[in-house]
């Protein structure tokens, strides 16, 4: 059971960035250790869009290939952290778990101590782990609807519940 959801509609791709720009920067001002984002949608509904603009926003340099035949993506980041008055380094991982035809794939795919360590895991395809996986900070469904997205974000966790409270009131009017 969600602790809150919220439900945007999405203009265009500049504005699907726009909300993962602001979700990232949400999550370094308070400094969770973990974050675990699962994203839904069909084929084509902005789950890599949203990872991609999510991890620039992380300070992420150079290509972000989405992990479809790889399975998972690693990229090094560095947060600001104020109890340290300096930098954090982590870790960044995309997976997509489309190519998952059972729920067992994820069991031997090592994944688990990558999605429950530290650092931010976005999960694409969560629904190919079948409930396997931790539960989700934040859960982001979208759905295309012509050229714009519909959006529901839903926290799973006191940090998810945190960053939903930290979106900017422009972003919750929709």
């Amino acid at each position: 059971m969600p602790l809150a959801a919220l439900d945007l509609l999405l203009a265009d791709e500049s504005a699907t960035n726009t909300l993962a720009q602001s979700m990232a920067l949400a999550w370094t001002q308070h400094s969770a250790p973990r974050l675990l984002i699962t994203l839904e949608g069909d084929l084509g509904a902005g789950k890599t869009t949203f990872a991609r603009a999510f991890l620039r926003a992380l300070g992420v340099q150079g290509r972000i290939k989405s992990p479809s035949f790889s399975l998972v993506e690693e990229y090094a980041i560095d947060i600001p952290n104020l109890q340290f008055k300096g930098t954090l380094r982590t870790a960044a991982y995309h997976i997509d778990l489309y190519r998952f035809s059972d729920p067992l794939e994820w069991e031997d795919s090592g994944l688990r101590d990558v999605v429950g360590g530290p650092g931010v895991s976005l999960v694409e395809w969560p629904q190919r782990a079948d409930g396997l996986l931790p539960a989700a900070d934040l859960t982001l469904h979208l759905e295309p609807l012509d050229e714009q997205r519909q959006c529901v974000l839903r926290a799973g966790t006191e940090v998810g519940l945190t960053l939903l409270r930290a979106l900017p009131e422009r972003l919750k009017s929709g």
